[in-house]
C-alpha cells in the first residue's frame, strides 16, 4: 500500500514537470516521458483500487472474498501500461522522425531530469523494500519505477545526442526506446496477473510448511495430496488429502466399544452394533477433521480457505 502511494505522489509531480517541459521545448523524449508518467499515475490509482476491493471479506455470493480482484485491476493497469504508456509514446516517436523539430533544451529541462531521477528512484526503493512474493501490485510499482528510472536516463541521454549534434532524430529515437521500454514491462505484468488469476499454486516453502504442519499431527498417517493456491500475496487456499489414523480413533473409543461389544447376542444385534459404529464414526471423523483445520489456521495464519478430506 506505502509503494503505491509514493508511486502516485512522485508521478503526479513529475508529470507536470515533464508535461511542462516538453511543451515549451517540443522535445519529443520528454514528452515520451510525460505520458509515461501520466500512464504510471492513472495505472497506479487503478491499482489502489484492486488493493481496496481484495480487502473485502468473505460474502454470500463470494464466500472466499474478493482477494483475486487485486490482479484484475492489476491486469488492467498493465493493458494500459500497454496501450496507453508504449503505444502513444512509440508512435509519437515515429512521427517525431518526420518532423524535423529540433527541441529546445534549456537548464530547465536538465533540473527537471534530474527531479524525476529522484523522485522515481525514492519511488523505487519503496517499492523494493516491501517486494514480497507474489505481490503483482507491489511487482507493478518495482517494475514501472524502474522503467522510470531507466527511462529519464534514455531522455537524458537522447536529448543530450540531439543538443549535442543537431540531429532531431536522436530526440524521436529516445521516444521510441521508452515506448518499447513500457511494452516489455506490460507483457511481464500481463502475464503475472494472468498466472494468478487462473489459480497459481503457492510458493513451494509455504507448501512444505503446511505438509510438515500436517504431518506433526498425530491422527494423519500419510498425506496423500496437497493443493495449495494463491488468493492474494498475504492469503492461500488449501486442499489436502490425508490417510487417518485409524487405530487412535478407536482406541479413544476402546472402553464404550468393549461394553457394546458384550451386549451383542444375535447377529441381529450385530448388525445394529454396524449401524451405530458407522453412524458414530462418521461423526467423529468430521469432528477430529474440523479441528485439525482450526489447528492448521491458528498455526499458519495466511490460510485463509482450509479443507482436509480423509483418503
Amino acid at each position: 500500500m506505502r509503494a503505491v502511494k509514493a508511486a502516485i505522489t512522485a508521478n503526479i509531480t513529475v508529470f507536470a514537470l515533464k508535461l511542462a517541459i516538453a511543451v515549451t521545448g517540443g522535445s519529443a523524449s520528454m514528452l515520451a516521458e510525460a505520458v509515461h508518467s501520466l500512464a504510471d499515475t492513472l495505472n497506479q490509482a487503478l491499482l489502489w483500487v484492486g488493493i481496496h476491493r481484495s480487502l473485502i471479506g468473505p460474502s454470500e455470493e463470494f464466500p472466499f472474498g474478493r482477494g483475486k480482484e487485486r490482479f484484475v485491476w492489476g491486469l488492467i493497469s498493465a493493458c494500459g501500461i500497454f496501450f496507453l504508456g508504449a503505444g502513444v509514446t512509440i508512435y509519437h516517436g515515429v512521427m517525431g522522425l518526420y518532423s524535423h523539430t529540433i527541441p529546445t533544451i534549456t537548464h530547465w529541462t536538465w533540473v527537471v531530469l534530474l527531479v524525476s531521477l529522484l523522485a522515481e528512484g525514492i519511488s523505487f526503493m519503496v517499492a523494493f523494500f516491501e517486494m514480497r512474493k507474489g505481490d503483482t501490485t507491489t511487482l507493478a510499482v518495482l517494475m514501472e519505477d524502474g522503467a522510470a528510472v531507466l527511462g529519464v536516463f534514455i531522455a537524458a541521454v537522447s536529448i543530450w545526442r540531439a543538443q549535442s549534434t543537431g540531429d532531431y532524430r536522436w530526440d524521436a529515437v529516445g521516444s521510441i526506446l521508452v515506448g518499447l521500454l513500457l511494452g516489455i514491462i506490460a507483457l511481464v505484468l500481463i502475464k503475472k496477473n494472468l498466472e494468478y488469476l487462473l489459480e497459481k499454486t503457492s510458493p513451494e516453502t509455504l507448501r512444505e510448511e503446511v505438509r510438515e504442519a500436517l504431518q506433526e499431527m498425530p491422527l494423519v498417517e500419510d498425506i496423500k495430496d496437497i493443493r495449495m493456491i494463491v488468493l492474494t500475496p498475504e492469503s492461500h487456499r488449501i486442499r489436502a488429502e490425508v490417510e487417518i489414523n485409524g487405530y487412535l480413533l478407536i482406541k479413544d473409543m476402546e472402553d464404550t466399544l468393549r461394553e457394546e461389544y458384550e451386549e451383542i447376542k444375535t447377529f441381529g444385534d450385530f448388525l445394529q452394533f454396524c449401524a451405530s459404529f458407522a453412524n458414530r464414526i462418521t461423526r467423529i471423523v468430521g469432528s477430529r477433521i474440523d479441528g485439525m483445520e482450526k489447528q492448521l489456521q491458528k498455526r499458519l495464519p495466511y490460510l485463509k480457505s482450509v479443507d482436509i478430506k480423509p483418503s
